[in-house]
């Protein structure tokens, strides 16, 4: 079965918003405690700047599978981050896929596999040498399967 993939527009950015909020509740997320992720002000300005990225689209994109009309059934939403040549690549970008989510209704279909790929696609034509993204427990097989392995040893910062 052939799953038909497109790319999301900024027309699409309330969908978009919706499917990153489903994702950021997923219990498994190594970097949130376990709970409900409440709705409030973020989802508003989540899909402002999705809307914005998205009228942009040589640094950001999503790329998406339909539920039907005005619903999505999945998303991969990315970033190319502008990056300074190194002795591994001159190239101009890292990739960042910032989101993979599923509807529930619609898991086990291939969806998040058609757009990741797709989206890895977009990243590499663009210029990107590196992809990353953190995993759920719940798709490190489907990111395992794509290529990607843990080999980062980066750290990070949050503000308090």
């Amino acid at each position: 079965m052939t799953v038909s993939v497109r790319r999301a527009v900024a027309a699409d950015a309330g969908e978009l918003a919706r499917l990153r909020h489903l994702s950021l509740t997923c219990p498994a997320m190594p970097w949130t405690e376990p709970r409900a992720v409440p709705d409030g002000p973020w989802v508003k300005e989540c899909e402002e700047t999705i809307t914005a990225l998205l009228r942009d689209q040589d640094t950001a994109t999503a790329f998406v599978v339909d539920a039907g009309p005005g619903r999505m059934a999945a998303c991969a939403m990315g970033l190319l981050l502008p990056r300074l040549p190194g002795p591994d690549s001159g190239k101009p970008f890292n990739g960042d896929i910032s989101t993979v989510a599923t509807d529930p209704e619609f898991r086990g279909r291939g969806y998040a596999r058609a757009t990741v790929t797709a989206l890895m696609d977009w990243m590499t034509v663009s210029g990107c040498k590196r992809i990353s993204l953190a995993s759920s427990p719940e798709g490190e097989p489907l990111y395992t399967s794509l290529g990607f392995t843990y080999d980062d040893p980066r750290m990070s910062w949050r503000a308090r």
